[in-house]
């Protein structure tokens, strides 16, 4: 087995202040990403642990202009009924925040999990079903 990595302190630091910028990103980007982006990042993703080594995840590039108007009016459908779920006041204030950038972001990419995955064998998800979705979020 690998020994593993040792990260100095400088490394830590600035993985730090990327997940603390990450965090709430509220602005994108409209210019389009460069050639082989999404398959690089596709492939980090794929990095991710999952239960029993089960990699339930699946992605779809939304890129054609109609099923990205279908995503928003799914999310628009979504997120009005979450307000209805919200005392008033927070409601207004839910509302107000921009709470997707899907007419900003240059492409949609939809993470789904695949509750079916025949990978891994099963290990930790037979007595634990939940876990497959765990490990695609």
């Amino acid at each position: 087995m690998a020994e593993a990595p040792n990260f100095d302190p400088d490394f830590r630091s600035r993985l730090q202040a990327l997940l603390t910028w990450r965090r709430d990103v509220r602005r994108f980007r409209r210019d389009p990403l460069p050639d082989g982006t999404i398959e690089r990042l596709i492939g980090l993703a794929c990095l991710a642990p999952s239960v029993g080594l089960s990699q339930p995840w699946r992605f779809v590039l939304v890129d054609l202009p109609a099923r990205r108007a279908a995503v928003r009016e799914n999310f628009l459908h979504c997120n009005a009924a979450a307000l209805t779920e919200q005392a008033p006041e927070r409601a207004r204030h839910y509302a107000q925040l921009k709470l997707a950038g899907l007419d900003e972001a240059p492409c949609h990419l939809a993470v789904f999990a695949d509750p079916t995955t025949r990978q891994g064998h099963g290990l930790g998800r037979l007595t634990m079903p939940e876990t497959i979705a765990y490990s695609a979020v």
